[in-house]
């Protein structure tokens, strides 16, 4: 890890080569790991859920042969 610090007496920006604690970063990945397979399944429900509820308007506008959708450029 880079840390940048800034020396005020002379204006001069200087690079700080820093090491992650060893111990830590296991966890760290194990977590960001568990939240990425969390977020994939919390994403996957959301496209099954959005593509059902096109699905229910299709249905719905061929049934009862009304408008449901939004128009482009009408006023709210």
């Amino acid at each position: 890890m880079v840390k940048l610090t800034t020396n005020v007496k002379t204006r001069k920006v200087e690079s700080v080569q820093t090491e992650p604690s060893s111990a830590k970063m296991p966890e760290d990945v194990q977590s960001l790991q568990e939240e990425v397979l969390r977020l994939r399944a919390q994403l996957e429900k959301a496209e099954i859920k959005a593509e059902a509820y096109e699905e229910l308007i299709n249905v719905a506008e061929s049934k009862f042969k009304i408008s449901i959708r939004k128009k482009a450029g009408a006023k709210q």
